[in-house]
């Protein structure tokens, strides 16, 4: 009985411990406050400069708030200008946003936050400008290849457990992405891109990029009700020319990827019916799979 009532005490202190107090949730909500401000201007600046600045201070002001004790139990607002996925196990969550450039390219940021009591992150830094053959390779979070992220499902091979992030990119002005990304740690640090990834031919690659054209939109998605990543087959419209992507468009057709033996093995022709992918909010999903869509400029009377 006595033994009993010490593991009771004990899990109540524990419990205790992991709990953001009144006083550092206001901390927090303050700096909150501050980060929808920077975002309204990262949204909404006509000028590429000022929406880089506005970024830069979004991640000074959030590593501000993560170092508050105990902020890994804060709710930040869905409103924000990012998005915030976590794992099912809770070990960690990943902010992701994004500056739209004016040529049309995307330059995104982020930061992985591990759940603990003190500070623990891993900032994500952009290197997909300098990055060949992106299908082929691992990165860690200073060589990280840019996405918004929107769901993660967790998948496991032995001990390691493969955190399957899935991501859109805006790509450019004449193409869009989706990107299946595989997280995974080693020795308390982050790697993404490992060889889990059997393609169609048999080919095994570290993470699945689907691309197609800026004015289709495509789903790249877990599906927890088929239980398998499900994915719109893209193909040439009409007479474009093969690798074009700009004029890849989905077929009505769908291909996908299951969870066998230690892989996430390609199947072909899933019958499937196409549902919301939950990816990118505030989009025209008709057309365009953006984060946000800036304000026009004011026009005189």
């Amino acid at each position: 009985m006595k033994r009993t009532l010490t593991i009771i005490l004990l899990m109540q202190a524990l419990g205790a411990a992991a709990q953001l107090t009144p006083e550092n949730a206001q901390k927090i909500k303050a700096m909150e406050d501050s980060i929808r401000i920077y975002g309204d201007t990262l949204i909404n600046s006509q000028l590429q400069d000022n929406r880089t600045i506005a970024s830069y201070r979004i991640i000074k002001t959030l590593t501000a708030a993560l170092r508050v004790p105990n902020a890994y139990y804060y709710q930040w607002d869905s409103t924000l200008p990012w998005r915030v996925s976590y794992p099912e196990d809770g070990s960690f969550r990943i902010f992701t946003w994004y500056v739209l450039n004016d040529n049309g390219t995307y330059k995104y940021y982020g930061t992985i936050q591990m759940k603990a009591d003190t500070l623990k992150m891993f900032p994500l830094i952009d290197y997909s400008d300098f990055t060949d053959n992106p299908m082929e390779v691992m990165v860690d979070n200073n060589n990280w290849i840019g996405a918004l992220y929107y769901n993660i499902k967790t998948v496991k091979s032995g001990k390691t457990s493969y955190y399957t992030i899935f991501g859109w990119d805006g790509n450019s002005l004449a193409s869009t992405k989706k990107i299946m990304e595989i997280l995974w740690f080693k020795d308390g640090k982050p790697r993404f891109g490992a060889p889990i990834i059997q393609l169609a031919k048999g080919k095994t690659v570290r993470r699945f990029i689907l691309e197609y054209s800026k004015e289709a939109s495509a789903t790249l998605n877990y599906s927890p009700l088929d239980k398998k990543v499900i994915y719109d087959h893209v193909a040439p419209n009409g007479d474009a020319l093969e690798g074009f992507f700009a004029n890849y468009i989905p077929d009505g057709t769908y291909e996908g990827f299951e969870w066998k033996k230690g892989k996430w093995k390609h199947l072909d022709n899933i019958e499937y019916e196409k549902r919301q992918d939950g990816d990118v909010p505030n989009a025209e999903k008709k057309k365009s799979l953006q984060l946000y869509t800036p304000k026009p400029a004011p026009t005189g009377k």
